[in-house]
């Protein structure tokens, strides 16, 4: 099994006693990651942070608690690379299936040439992807756009060192930023259906208001969209050949079977 880090505030601890209790109860060893907590007082990290470039893609700016949420998961990108293998990153309130094991067993035979895996995503409406594997139990899916979320997920030293060199600057959530594969090359895939869901226990990162409207920051930010999508279209044309080769190789080494069923966004549940 890999090192699993559950990432939980020292204030939280109720959060912390339900995902231990569960991991207890699945024998599955982890180490608890004592969170950045913006609330209390600024990190050195969040120095990365950059509202002006915040403003050319979203209406909200990063609260402190946000920023602690990256901050977190930009140090675990780091320990991974000091460690020099591959780990997993959960956050504490989720629910766990019975299936994670299995899951984290064949994500575990992939993630040498995926890189980044999710186990998890809070929700795929408007996020088209397309089934490019089939296990037994699993379906191994290539997102078009993200699931949004980072509460579960497996990286090797290669993701974590392309997230760093992706995060110089701080301008957008951090499951947003790692999810953005035509900026950093970091494909996004998943294991479906998930095995970690969302959590019952209301959130302990406060989200900040939208500003307010200013035509010019609109038009900056449709620029930005309409660039992000062909962006993401040519990304997606030009390493079509070689994403291809990756899941051949791998249904052959793992007897998977390959498939390419496209979900539309109209289809997603």
């Amino acid at each position: 099994m890999l090192k699993l880090f559950v990432i939980n505030l020292a204030s939280s601890t109720a959060r912390f006693e339900r995902v231990k209790s569960r991991l207890d109860q699945l024998a599955i060893p982890f180490e608890r990651f004592d969170a950045i907590d913006g609330r209390r007082e600024p990190h050195p990290l969040f120095q990365r942070y950059d509202d002006n470039r915040r403003i050319s893609f979203r209406r909200k700016s990063l609260s402190t608690a946000e920023l602690g949420c990256f901050a977190s998961h930009y140090l675990l990108w780091q320990r991974c690379i000091e460690l020099n293998e591959p780990i997993i990153v959960m956050e504490d309130d989720v629910q766990i299936s019975e299936d994670f094991e299995n899951a984290v067993t064949l994500a575990s035979k992939c993630i040498g040439d995926l890189h980044y895996l999710r186990l998890a995503g809070s929700s795929l409406k408007k996020a088209p992807y397309v089934v490019v594997a089939k296990s037994q139990d699993f379906s191994l899916v290539d997102h078009v756009r993200s699931p949004v979320g980072a509460m579960c997920y497996m990286l090797d030293p290669v993701a974590a060192q392309k997230f760093i060199d992706a995060a110089c600057s701080w301008y957008m959530a951090v499951d947003d930023l790692m999810d953005r594969y035509w900026v950093h090359g970091v494909d996004c895939y998943s294991l479906m259906p998930f095995t970690i869901n969302v959590g019952s226990s209301p959130s302990d990162i406060p989200r900040n208001e939208k500003d307010k409207k200013k035509v010019s920051a609109l038009i900056r930010r449709e620029l930005n969209r309409r660039l992000e999508l062909i962006r993401r279209r040519i990304y997606r044309i030009i390493h079509f050949k070689r994403k291809d080769a990756c899941i051949t190789r791998l249904c052959g080494q793992l007897g998977l079977d390959k498939v390419r069923v496209y979900v539309p966004s109209s289809h997603v549940i």
